[in-house]
């Protein structure tokens, strides 16, 4: 049986410790209908992400999963302009109107409005 080696992560985005978490939590936040943005523009290099989708919101792990994805991809691609450190929390239910499931347009809505708040 063979095992693949790791491999490093090449995106310039690192994971948010939960107290610090805790304390950008506490500061003021950038909000649409359906996010809360809290951020901190300290300058350093990379840009620190802490995600915040509750299952109480999102009901479906593929649904958490695919916001998640497009905040990381938001983050990755540079599109988060002066921010080092951001904390993305939903805010709104999803899927409403399909039964708890996030449709494809929904989906391209919520990733707009975050699009919109933290470019």
């Amino acid at each position: 049986m063979r095992v693949a080696p790791k491999v490093a992560k090449d995106s310039q985005c690192n994971e948010l410790k939960s107290a610090r978490i805790q304390a950008l939590l506490r500061t003021r936040s950038i909000s649409s209908e359906a996010w809360a943005v809290y951020a901190d523009s300290k300058e350093r290099g990379n840009l620190d992400l802490g995600l915040a989708i509750a299952k109480k919101l999102a009901k479906r792990a593929v649904d958490r999963n695919r916001l998640k994805r497009a905040a990381r991809e938001l983050a990755r691609k540079g599109s988060l302009g002066k921010f080092s450190e951001l904390v993305v929390r939903l805010k709104q239910p999803v899927g409403r109107s399909t039964h708890g499931r996030l449709r494809n347009f929904e989906y391209q809505q919520l990733k707009a409005q975050l699009q919109g708040l933290i470019s």
